[in-house]
């Protein structure tokens, strides 16, 4: 009997040690599985997190790389350790050749830091610098710049990097400088329209004067010497009149008559009333759109900027040609006159082949008084009343010289609507 307990003792002690012995094997292989699936959602997280932080990388490679104005980024030794794409493209070099080299060495063309630098300031002060302002002068032209400087440091400590932030202001300055001009015209206009208007009546009454004694020259005992004088004092008065009249259209705003007009009328009979003194054997090129729209316009006023701008075509040849005249160069005048339709524009293009238009003054050219010739032979106010008659008319002029010719565009609305008709 006992021997019967001692073995059922036995078989349940190995069926406990069995039991256990499976549950552990089942504990073992879900520790195995819960550490694989732990390690997957590791492998998956570890997946999503790089992939998140590849995509931020890019996102802000591209913000980078997106910004306008020129981003720098240096070390204490004034060394590029990094340029965005506008940088890059200005100073005309790939990026991999940038690196490493020195910022006023590649930016400004140095051998070494700029005298204000204000990367250097915030290196020793480790604050910003705001809006510290420089101008580069190359071949090319002239550059204003306003430059931030900021520093990258660990914690509290010592700036490692700085950031240069260069934002070119050129267009800026430019347009600053205009709207200056603009007022100081604006004052000079409202003095000279008082000043024009009341100097025209004596010269009418010096005009009809000399008129006068010029019929009845021996009435008033004039020999050949004193109407030469007359007609001289005649011929002042008349063009000093033609200015004070000039003066007093560029100052104030007169009524336009508008009528549908034939541009290409227009300039067959602007060209053949320009005769000059002096005038070169040229040749006209005339390329006339003739199916072009009848346009809405002054056309008095309309030829008269065709006559300016074909007066100052002559006046170039000439010029030219007596520059290469006296270097015993053949030369030949030629002037190209067109007209085409633009959508809802006409345009007309007078191009010469003549001195041409330096870049230094052609912001210049409408200046009213800005004159490149010689004393007598021009006021100045040809090109701003052009530019003042074609924007009463809604349109606008454009001006390019190079390789030899010059182009004025004159842009006038085909078809203009209610709102753009001057009455």
């Amino acid at each position: 009997m006992a021997l019967l307990i001692s073995l059922s003792a036995c078989a349940l002690l190995f069926a406990c040690a069995l039991g256990l012995s499976y549950a552990v094997i089942s504990l073992k292989r879900k520790k195995t599985g819960l550490e694989r699936t732990l390690t997957a959602l590791e492998e998956k997280s570890d997946t999503q997190l790089a992939n998140k932080i590849k995509l931020s990388k890019q996102q802000l490679e591209t913000t980078f790389d997106a910004i306008t104005d020129y981003i720098c980024a240096i070390d204490a030794e004034f060394t590029v350790m990094r340029v965005n794409k506008s940088y890059a493209d200005f100073v005309k070099a790939p990026i991999r050749d940038i690196i490493g080299k020195h910022c006023y060495e590649v930016f400004w063309g140095l051998k070494s830091p700029c005298e204000r630098c204000p990367a250097r300031k915030t290196f020793a002060s480790a604050a910003p610098v705001f809006k510290q302002h420089f101008t580069l002068r190359t071949v090319a032209g002239v550059r204003h710049f306003d430059i931030g400087t900021y520093p990258v440091a660990p914690g509290e400590g010592k700036p490692e990097n700085v950031i240069e932030h260069i934002r070119d202001v050129t267009d800026e300055r430019s347009i600053l400088e205009q709207l200056i001009r603009s007022e100081k015209l604006a004052t000079i206009g409202t003095m000279t329209a008082g000043i024009a208007h009341e100097m025209i009546n004596p010269l009418s009454g010096i005009s009809g004067t000399v008129t006068n004694m010029l019929q009845l020259p021996h009435k008033y005992g004039l020999n050949e010497k004193g109407k030469q004088r007359l007609t001289a004092l005649r011929d002042a008065a008349a063009r000093a009149t033609m200015i004070m009249k000039d003066l007093l259209h560029l100052s104030r705003k007169e009524d336009a008559t508008t009528i549908l007009t034939d541009i290409n009328a227009i300039i067959m009979k602007a060209v053949n009333a320009v005769q000059l003194k002096g005038f070169p054997p040229l040749e006209y090129k005339l390329m006339l759109d003739q199916s072009l729209t009848m346009v809405l316009c002054d056309p008095l006023k309309i030829e008269q900027v065709i006559i300016n701008m074909v007066t100052n075509a002559v006046q170039s040849i000439v010029e030219k040609k007596n520059t290469l005249t006296l270097q015993s160069v053949q030369y030949s005048g030629l002037i190209i006159i067109s007209t085409q339709a633009l959508d809802e524009m006409v345009r007309i293009d007078i191009i010469d082949n003549g001195a041409g238009i330096s870049e230094d003054i052609k912001s210049k050219i409408f200046d009213p008084f800005f004159t490149t010739r010689a004393p007598g032979e021009g006021t100045g106010l040809g090109l701003s009343l052009c530019q003042r008659i074609v924007e009463e008319h809604n349109g606008r002029i454009l001006v390019e010289s190079a390789r030899g010719l010059t182009t004025f565009s004159i842009v006038l609305p085909a078809q203009p609507n209610s709102a753009s008709i001057i009455l």
